[in-house]
């Protein structure tokens, strides 16, 4: 029960029973909490204390409302660092959620200038394009756009083909090592905002316009040739980044 003379309001006290209860799974994701009168009366609080609690998770994306039919419990955004690498398969796993990589294109396709520059080929030549699609418990989370030098490319095609096959979740990042006999030894990265038009809007099961979080990454070897150019599109609601930064 919420305590009338602890220095902690009682809204906050609300909030953190509340959290405690869902992380304990007794409010599942995409499934409503009581009402807030049922609040008011399981608690003993008034409708503006519990309207002050979920107005806070709403606000810190633990709660989402669906108009005409209530308050529901969020999906858990996936943290993920930006200082280390952590593949995808073992970041949605530690949520308790079942990960699957699907491969949605495999293709050559010719390089443009910006693409041959960055790869370090011809302008006139060509680049493998893999396409693979990250789901956690079969919902959309990431999509992955690689572009890799042919020979590079049908190697590490294969190898996802394969774990395709096995039921083996990846990223392009696991495809690196035996399969192809070379390890990144750096990747340059850039992080930005966009939103999601019509057609990845219908891929990520999202609706058009909602935030997609892009990062842009350059893999390179150990003698910084380049690797592999990807674009990774994460889904704004199922995601968040964190780095810790020292002052200089």
């Amino acid at each position: 029960m919420l305590r009338n003379n602890h220095p902690t309001p009682l809204y906050r006290q609300l909030v953190e029973v509340l959290r405690h209860q869902i992380e304990e799974g007794k409010f599942k994701p995409d499934h409503p909490i009581p009402s807030e009168r049922g609040l008011c009366q399981e608690y003993r609080i008034s409708r503006i204390t519990v309207r002050q609690a979920i107005a806070e998770m709403i606000n810190e994306g633990t709660l989402y409302r669906k108009q005409g039919k209530g308050t529901f419990v969020a999906k858990r955004k996936i943290n993920q660092g930006l200082v280390r690498f952590v593949n995808f398969s073992k970041t949605v796993l530690d949520l308790g959620m079942n990960p699957v990589t699907k491969i949605l294109g495999n293709d050559i396709v010719p390089a443009d200038i910006q693409m041959a520059r960055i790869l370090d080929i011809p302008a006139t030549g060509q680049v493998l394009k893999l396409t693979l699609l990250g789901m956690a418990d079969q919902d959309p989370l990431v999509l992955y756009e690689s572009y890799f030098p042919v020979p590079l490319g049908k190697r590490l095609a294969e190898e996802a083909a394969r774990r395709e096959r096995e039921g083996i979740p990846f990223s392009t990042y696991d495809l690196y090592g035996e399969p192809s006999g070379i390890l990144p030894g750096s990747v340059n990265q850039t992080l930005e905002a966009v939103i999601a038009d019509d057609p990845l809007a219908s891929l990520m099961q999202i609706r058009k316009g909602s935030a997609i979080l892009m990062i842009t990454s350059v893999f390179l070897a150990v003698d910084q040739r380049p690797l592999e150019f990807r674009k990774a599109m994460y889904r704004g609601d199922g995601y968040k980044f964190h780095i810790t930064r020292e002052f200089s």
